[in-house]
């Protein structure tokens, strides 16, 4: 299977890049198998089309028909790519899963739901539509009167919210397992309607499938005509400014998962015993805690500072809507609830039975109802972890739940002051919190379902929107493109914040910025030469500041531009003339310059503040040593020597034992060095230095029996 998954690659490479005659070919080659013919006279057809098209346009015939004939037939190959792999896929499942996806028609188990009574936890009605997302799940093309059905099933009242829902969830899941032009066209009619929950999900299916199928879709005009209308709607160009940056979060989830397993849980299980005594652990359900009486968690922490910092930085993520929740629900996906495919992909609603099930009705204390009304407004856990915690509660013993619920209740309720209030002061947070939750429930599918293994996982690929066909055609607003950006940025995505940067049109005030972000990102993945362009460009907008003449003076010094690099320094230094990292900088391009005087004064002036500093010795003797001033590079390399010594550090020795004309002694710390750093790197190093020692009278027959010498004694 794995190499009949790289054959239908390779053939849609050649397809989509223009190389047809090849793709025919490839599609021939599949025909050796027998439950493949079946395609043959579809090739057959393609072929010829071809064969005509290259005759008329090579006899000198005008068709003005050519071009549409030809994209056409582009989509026709694809498609018949697309049936050689569906067949494929179905002879690899396993009999029982075929017929589970056959046995019946979408049309018909809609009309099924449609004749219960309109009740959401009739478990007959929740087992047919189990039924009904898996058969859109599993549908490789829908019919005609599929596409009807489902477009009355989304547009109707005969339908919950969060049914509705998952039905946006079947077709978005099934378009990236199969493509379709049908269930590209279903999730903009989605997103046409006025239900905030299924639109949200919906241009969330329509950013992903427009990014997964980036190499074919310019084919199919009617789509992309279809989407235009996104380019002209601001509001639509928020939301996939959101659906990006929650995207670009998503790459940190390893990251926190792996923090909190880490490195914050064992630091939290040493305090253990300090956190019972101060905060008295024994009444953690006490009424005080209860009532907000809240703990000194500073005077905690205070001898592990950098751990309250961690869990700070992670709180702080939560707030921007980082899933941190990743690594401790993970585990609690094995219920019976989680067997049913669409669960993985259910909007939490305080009504499902399931849900209701985990707690007492009969507690007078305790009002559930409350509890889940404030779970389903919580935009801080995903839909498919609130299930996982309620599920997990009811399997708990009474007192261990009462605990866990009281303060799991306490936290819902500062999230959700928090998200009241953002709410009420913009709208549109709260797509953006069906945005989050939507996206990492879908995380949650593709890292934790068994079926996930039959799609490809789009969380594993780079997920650069920014360079697709469809953020080209969609996003021209030039403060959206550097909104994005500078996300980016602020997350330490160099690359990307690049590509977007240099592809906007930026003029005004925050063209100096974004041209010094544009330098910065460049000089951060080491591509120096365009990061110095970018800082010089910023150069021209007006007074420099002394960050900019700092970069440019790295980036000159990076480039090898010695002098360059040293004239901006040196402007530096005027505004800075204490500045001890501007010092060293100056006195190593002095250095590479070969002006050891002048660069020697420089070392001096940071060694007179930090006297034991052993890396501006090293220098500060190798000026000595070129100037012949032996007596006081011996005395900076003793000591460098009496601490920890690098095996250069070795060498610098030896050569100057060697000017001095003590060569026994040399030859020593000469093996020594070479024993460290190797014999490869100390003959480099060796033919390197070899011309200031014959600056210094050591011949050039003596440097290379000394070579030979070493190589004998190692």
């Amino acid at each position: 299977m794995k190499e009949a998954k790289q054959r239908y690659t390779n053939i849609n490479s050649k397809i989509i890049n223009g190389y047809l005659h090849e793709a025919i070919e490839s599609l021939e080659k599949e025909f050796s198998i027998p439950d493949l013919l079946v395609y043959n006279e579809m090739l057959n057809e393609c072929k010829e089309i071809y064969g005509n098209l290259l005759e008329y346009t090579f006899k000198g015939v005008d068709d003005p028909k050519r071009d549409s004939i030809y994209v056409q037939l582009q989509k026709d190959l694809l498609e018949l790519n697309d049936k050689i792999r569906d067949r494929y896929i179905k002879l690899s499942r396993s009999e029982e899963r075929n017929n589970e996806t056959i046995s019946f028609t979408i049309t018909s188990k809609i009309n099924e739901i449609i004749s219960l009574k309109k009740e959401s936890e009739n478990e007959k009605r929740k087992s047919l539509f189990d039924q009904l997302f898996t058969k859109i799940f599993f549908s490789n093309i829908l019919t005609g009167e599929d596409v009807d059905s489902i477009k009355k099933f989304v547009r109707g009242n005969l339908f919950f919210i969060h049914e509705k829902s998952i039905i946006v969830s079947a077709v978005t899941m099934s378009l990236l397992g199969r493509f379709d032009a049908q269930k590209f066209n279903l999730l903009l009619n989605f997103y046409d309607a006025n239900e905030q929950q299924t639109r949200n999900r919906a241009i969330v299916g329509i950013v992903f499938a427009f990014y997964f199928y980036d190499q074919r879709i310019h084919l199919y005009k009617d789509i992309i005509n279809r989407s235009a209308i996104l380019s002209d709607d601001s509001e639509s160009q928020s939301f996939i400014r959101d659906i990006i940056f929650q995207l670009i979060r998503t790459k940190e989830t390893t990251m926190v998962s792996d923090k909190l397993k880490n490195e914050i849980l064992p630091e939290m299980a040493k305090l253990q015993p300090k956190i019972d005594e101060k905060l008295n652990l024994d009444q953690i359900a006490s009424d005080s805690l209860i009532e907000d009486q809240n703990p000194d968690w500073e005077k905690v922490f205070e001898d592990t500072p950098d751990l309250l910092n961690k869990m700070e930085e992670i709180s702080k993520m939560q707030l921007e809507g980082t899933d941190v929740f990743m690594s401790a629900f993970s585990l609690l996906k094995h219920f019976d609830f989680f067997d049913r495919l669409s669960n993985w992909f259910l909007p939490f609603y305080k009504e499902n039975s399931d849900a209701i099930s985990a707690f007492d009705m009969n507690d007078k204390v305790f009002n559930y109802e409350v509890f889940l009304e404030g779970l389903e407004r919580s935009s801080y856990i995903c839909n498919s972890d609130k299930y996982s915690f309620c599920l997990n509660v009811k399997a708990m013993p009474s007192a261990q739940k009462k605990m866990l619920v009281d303060l799991f209740k306490m936290e819902i309720q500062q999230m959700n002051e928090i998200s009241t209030e953002d709410e009420l002061l913009n709208k549109s947070i709260k797509d953006r919190h069906i945005f989050t939750t939507y996206i990492q429930d879908l995380y949650r599918f593709y890292k934790l379902n068994l079926m996930r293994i039959l799609l490809p996982d789009i969380f594993e690929m780079r997920l650069d929107i920014h360079n697709t066909f469809f953020y080209k055609t969609i996003i021209k607003n030039d403060k959206l493109k550097i909104a994005i950006a500078d996300f980016y940025f602020e997350k330490s995505y160099w690359q990307e914040a690049v590509e977007i940067y240099i592809s906007a049109d930026v003029k005004g005030k925050i063209a100096r910025k974004i041209y010094e972000k544009t330098g910065f990102a460049f000089q951060r993945i080491g591509n120096f030469e365009n990061a110095l362009k970018y800082y010089q460009i910023s150069e021209l907008y007006g007074e420099n500041s002394l960050w900019l003449t700092k970069k440019i003076a790295f980036c000159y010094r990076k480039l090898k531009t010695y002098d360059k690099a040293l004239d901006y320094y040196q402007k530096a230094e005027i505004e800075q003339p204490e500045n001890l990292h501007i010092q060293v900088n100056i006195a190593h391009c002095l250095l590479s310059l070969e002006k050891f005087e002048e660069a020697q004064k420089y070392y001096f002036k940071v060694l007179y503040f930090d006297d034991e500093n052993i890396p501006v010795m090293r220098p500060i003797a190798w000026c000595s040593f070129m100037l012949g001033k032996y007596d006081s590079a011996e005395k900076y390399y003793l000591k460098i020597l009496e601490r920890k010594p690098t095996g250069y550090d070795f060498m610098n020795y030896a050569h100057l034992l060697f000017c001095l004309n003590k060569k026994q002694e040399s030859s020593a710390f000469y093996i020594k060095s070479a024993q460290i750093i190797g014999l490869s790197k100390f003959n480099e190093t060796l033919q390197y230095d070899s011309k200031f020692l014959v600056e210094k009278g050591i011949l050039k027959n003596e440097i290379l029996l000394l070579q030979d010498f070493v190589m004998t004694k190692l």
